[in-house]
Formats: C-alpha cells, sequence, structure tokens
C-alpha cells in the first residue's frame, strides 16, 4: 500500500469557518496530516470531491444531457464550472474546424472524435 502522494502532501494547515445546529458560528484554522494515507485514499477523496463539483452544473441539464455524460473524460481543474452540452460542444467545434477550413461533414466528424476521444486529437511536437 503505497503513501507516496501522502508523504508528498505532508501536513496542509486549512482555515474555515462553521456553523453548528444552534446556529453559532466558528472561524478556526485545522491542519491535516496525509503523510500516512494510502495513494488509493487520496485519489478517492480526490475523485469524491471533484464528482461533488461536477454535479453542481450537471443538475442544470436534462436528463438525455446528463445521460450524455457517460464514459465522457472531464479535466479535474474545470469539472465544476458551467458546462455547455454536447451539441452546443459539438456546434462550437464545428464551427471553429469549418472557421479553419474544413468541410462540413469533415468538421462534424472531427467534432464528433474530439468530444468522443480527445487525447486523439492531441497535437504531438517532435
Amino acid at each position: 500500500m503505497d503513501n507516496t502522494i501522502g508523504k508528498m502532501i505532508g501536513v496542509v494547515e486549512h482555515a474555515l469557518s462553521i456553523t453548528n445546529d444552534a446556529g453559532d458560528k466558528c472561524s478556526l484554522s485545522i491542519k491535516i496530516d496525509y503523510r500516512s494515507c494510502s495513494d488509493n485514499d487520496i485519489r478517492q477523496w480526490l475523485t469524491s470531491n471533484r464528482i461533488i463539483a461536477g454535479q453542481r452544473p450537471w443538475r442544470k441539464l436534462t436528463l438525455e444531457e446528463i445521460r450524455e455524460l457517460n464514459g465522457q473524460t472531464f479535466n479535474a481543474s474545470t469539472i465544476g464550472q458551467t458546462i455547455k452540452s454536447r451539441e452546443q460542444q459539438k456546434a462550437e467545434l464545428v464551427t471553429t474546424f469549418m472557421n479553419a477550413g474544413v468541410a462540413q461533414q469533415k468538421a462534424e466528424q472531427l467534432a464528433n472524435a474530439a468530444l468522443d476521444n480527445p487525447e486523439a486529437l492531441t497535437i504531438k511536437s517532435e
């Protein structure tokens, strides 16, 4: 059970404000020690946090749009931002490709490919 991530993170200090059930509010500073945590635990906590962030904008989507999220890959740093439906994303990509001189049919194919597998369109420098 590796804990290399936890050792790299170490101890993190965090300031927060909390209100209890009685309505009493208090500010405090705490430290969280990650040094003994397994890498798997930390990955699960990170993913849980990103899922919660993603659910905020996803709640504004239709059921069909939510189902279209299935199997997609999300960037961890942008997952909580307002999202566009797949059709909105596709339309923007098609426009971008067409503005670059790509024919509409090919632009639509490229847009679908970009949405289904963004890594496939990554340009690698030599």
